[in-house]
């Protein structure tokens, strides 16, 4: 059940939903006949590496700011909590646009997205290196890098979600890897280049190592392959409304406070502490590669535990993570033991956000809804890192900011526990869905809400509905709050004929 959907980062949104409900921009795949021989083929392996490749270059780049920091730093003259910032309105944008991204994927597909993206975040990294005051890093690196790829992460996701069916939930591991491995690696090599080249050579190189994974990733993409007839905002309305929501929405501003925080100051509390620089950068490489035990570990046990149960946890590890760090000290052992605790519960909760979301409130409008969701989780990284720099510099020390987020951390998990595990009863839409135009046909008819949950991919549909047969690929339902007009919310329903 939990393989239905899969979500990254970035968390991974299944902006699929919005995407799919035209047949403009989806290569001529305008029948699920069609859509059928595309997914789980070789071409949409193609589609789930190239995801993962561009992603993990995004992710890694930006968080190996923290390498950047000290240089920065002392050669604007600022202190932490402006330099902080420069990576707060980076990760605020990079997470607030998926809310854009999801109607842009629908329009024109994912491949302009990434090009489009692709080519801001190249010139942020450029012109970030010729920046001759902070306030120009601001606009450089916040819009280019945050904005550029906030265009096409989340669209990239959903793609490669919607390419699948059967091998979804492997697939989604592939994709879920790249910003884990993209933040393990790249931040080493960002140290070594600062060290050796300094820190503007070092934002060259990183645009240039960009440039080409993304146009490399370009030729890899290939567009959503799944015609549907849904019409999500109602349904989207009535999502946000709910108490469920709320605490979603509330537990992701919580959890990205420490989370992108800390992900900014590691490298430069640890250095205070008289760690080696290399040392504390192998802290970040770590908080990398443990988020993908995490991701595989916690997804590998969801169909048995429950994701909202797994979630939960996820939560209740952040505190405990926070804990460790602000006994640590210059302890190298312990603030390793930090960075590993931390790497679960972060891959745990990029993992199972779009499944949790999924599990509660369906698959309509998902996109829709999880772009809400992350302009939440943006709002608490620009929060984070400048919090934590000012807090330090007040403080003259590290253990009041790691304080302040520990007991926010805490919060986040308190927050949590009233999350219902059962999926949450919605009202049934009361308005007909809007016909989609294929691209080699006229208008079809208005499909009802009752006959949206169920496409039929031909005249010969098997008994039991399949994830196969649903649009977008999935076996989520909403839970209707009356019969009348309901969604089906079980799939070994026997089908009408």
């Amino acid at each position: 059940m939990n393989d239905a959907v899969a979500a990254h980062g970035n968390g991974a949104v299944n902006a699929a939903t919005a995407a799919s409900s035209s047949g403009r921009g989806l290569a001529g795949l305008s029948s699920v006949e069609d859509a059928a021989k595309y997914q789980d083929s070789a071409r949409a392996w193609w589609v789930a590496i190239g995801a993962s490749l561009a992603t993990g270059m995004a992710f890694g780049t930006i968080y190996t700011f923290g390498a950047f920091m000290a240089a920065m730093s002392a050669e604007f003259g600022t202190g932490n909590g402006p330099t902080a910032l420069m990576i707060g309105i980076a990760t605020f944008l990079f997470f607030g646009t998926g809310i854009l991204s999801g109607p842009l994927l629908h329009r024109v597909g994912p491949r302009p997205l990434l090009i489009a993206g692709g080519v801001l975040f190249f010139g942020g990294l450029a012109l970030t290196s010729a920046a001759s005051a902070i306030w120009q890093g601001y606009i450089f690196y916040g819009l280019g890098c945050g904005f550029g790829s906030g265009l096409f992460v989340a669209p990239l996701m959903a793609t490669a979600a919607a390419s699948f069916v059967r091998l979804r939930a492997i697939s989604q591991g592939v994709v879920a890897s790249g910003p884990g491995l993209g933040t393990a690696l790249l931040v080493p090599v960002a140290q070594w280049l600062i060290e050796n080249f300094g820190w503007r050579p070092s934002f060259r190189y990183l645009a240039l190592a960009s440039l080409v994974v993304f146009a490399v990733c370009a030729v890899m993409v290939r567009p959503v392959p799944v015609s549907a007839h849904i019409n999500p905002k109602a349904h989207v309305q009535r999502v946000l409304r709910t108490k469920a929501f709320r605490h979603l929405a509330v537990g992701a501003v919580l959890f990205s406070i420490p989370l992108i925080g800390s992900l900014a100051m590691v490298i430069r509390f640890a250095t205070a502490d008289g760690i080696d620089a290399f040392a504390a950068g192998r802290l970040v490489s770590a908080i990398g590669f443990s988020s993908i035990v995490g991701r595989l570990l916690l997804t590998s046990v969801a169909r048995a535990v429950g994701s909202v149960r797994l979630m939960k946890f996820a939560y209740g590890t952040l505190p405990v993570a926070y804990a460790i760090w602000l006994f640590a000290g210059d302890r190298y052992w312990q603030l390793m033991a930090f960075a590993v605790v931390l790497g679960v519960a972060y891959g745990g909760f990029v993992a199972l956000m779009g499944d949790v979301t999924a599990h509660l409130f369906g698959v309509v409008g998902i996109g829709s809804v999880m772009g809400v969701m992350f302009i939440f989780f943006g709002a608490g990284a620009l929060i984070g890192p400048t919090t934590m720099g000012y807090l330090s510099e007040y403080a003259g020390g590290s253990t009041i900011p790691i304080a302040v987020v520990t007991v926010v951390a805490l919060a986040g998990a308190l927050s949590m526990l009233p999350m219902p595990r059962d999926p949450v009863p919605l009202p049934p839409p009361t308005e007909p869905f809007e016909p989609s135009v294929p691209r080699n046909g006229p208008p079809e008819a208005p499909v009802t809400a009752q006959a949206a949950v169920s496409v039929t991919p031909s005249a010969h549909r098997p008994r039991r509905a399949l994830p196969a047969d649903l649009v977008p690929p999935s076996v989520w339902r909403p839970i209707p709050a009356t019969a009348e007009g309901a969604y089906r919310s079980r799939i070994d329903a026997p089908a009408k004929a």
